[in-house]
């Protein structure tokens, strides 16, 4: 409450602040990295060899649909988000996390904040509260050069994309023992998040109501020759002590991490249930397409192979990452884009 005051305008503060940054001489900075934005996130994509049919749609489309390049070549931060503002009752009082600073197209920046994650669910498209009209409008206001609708939505697709891949690469610090963090491990079940989101940036799904398949669960039948409480009766009584015992108050750290476990026990009681007809209705699924696996997809989906079937294509496509969805975060799937 003590911020109500500051957030009507939040977002036309930072179209200045972002306008500002802008306004920096790129030759004053030494080794400044450039390059394409797009190409090296597919490289980046492409170097966990994990082809995903989602992701590949994404890129074929922002390929095609790619604005021209703008006239600035400016200075961009790189990831200016809601998580990375110093904020006080009365405005912004700091920008932090400049370790992503580039030379590039300075839309990047405003459709970065405007990515769909940044919301944290709620309806206003300019990190979760403002409109895109008063980022723009604040950032003229700054001299800042406006971009089109299309150009800022196409940035902002982009901004999901890259947030998909982030994921991943976030989850690998965990998968490959460098970093034992139950929030990094949590983040590779948010890449079907993300991979849903580019689906609704693209046109090729529609949010939905599904129910949680925790929902009204009746009790595990006994497993002989093991006791009741079952595995997922187990992995429920976890997820209350996180919920109710294990939220000190004061150290919001500790929280955080007690509610993203909690979370991610959630999604291990979804696979259980759901696993192993997922696991068969997706094999069926790409059997129609003549496909063994993903990756099979995502090969026939960059070469164009299955253009004649493409409305196939979305809906395996859909079908799939709507799966992963009910099983990580079916909340996920209700959530429009703005």
């Amino acid at each position: 409450e003590r911020f109500a005051a500051v957030r009507p305008g939040l977002e036309r503060e930072l179209g200045r602040i972002l306008a500002r940054v802008h306004a920096l001489p790129p030759g004053e900075i030494a080794d400044l990295p450039g390059g394409d934005p797009l190409e090296g996130l597919a490289a980046m994509y492409e170097a966990f060899g994990e082809p995903r049919p989602a992701i590949e749609l994404a890129l074929r489309r922002l390929t095609r649909d790619r604005p021209p390049p703008g006239r600035d070549t400016v200075v961009v931060h790189g990831d200016f988000r809601t998580g990375n503002l110093m904020v006080t009752p009365e405005g912004v009082r700091g920008v932090l996390d400049w370790e992503l600073t580039h030379r590039g197209d300075p839309v990047e920046d405003l459709g970065w904040l405007c990515v769909k994650a940044w919301r944290f669910g709620s309806p206003h498209p300019a990190g979760g509260f403002g409109s895109r009209a008063e980022l723009l409008a604040g950032y003229a206001e700054g001299g800042g050069r406006v971009p089109s609708a299309e150009a800022l939505r196409w940035w902002e697709t982009y901004g999901t994309l890259r947030w998909a891949v982030l994921c991943r690469h976030q989850a690998e610090r965990y998968l490959s023992g460098a970093e034992r963090s139950v929030e990094l491990a949590a983040l590779g079940r948010r890449v079907c998040e993300q991979e849903h989101d580019l689906l609704l940036a693209l046109g090729l799904t529609e949010p939905r109501e599904v129910l949680d398949p925790l929902t009204g669960r009746p009790p595990s039948p006994a497993a002989p020759p093991h006791d009741r409480p079952g595995a997922l009766e187990l992995i429920d009584a976890v997820r209350a002590f996180l919920t109710d015992e294990a939220m000190p108050d004061g150290d919001e750290r500790l929280r955080f991490h007690a509610l993203v476990a909690r979370s991610a026990l959630g999604i291990a009681q979804r696979e259980l249930l759901l696993g192993d007809a997922h696991r068969t209705a997706h094999d069926r699924r790409l059997a129609t397409l003549g496909c063994r696996d993903d990756a099979d997809l995502a090969r026939a989906i960059r070469s164009g192979d299955l253009d004649d079937r493409m409305d196939e294509v979305i809906a395996v496509v859909r079908a799939t990452v709507t799966d992963k969805l009910i099983v990580a975060n079916p909340r996920h799937l209700s959530v429009p884009d703005v």
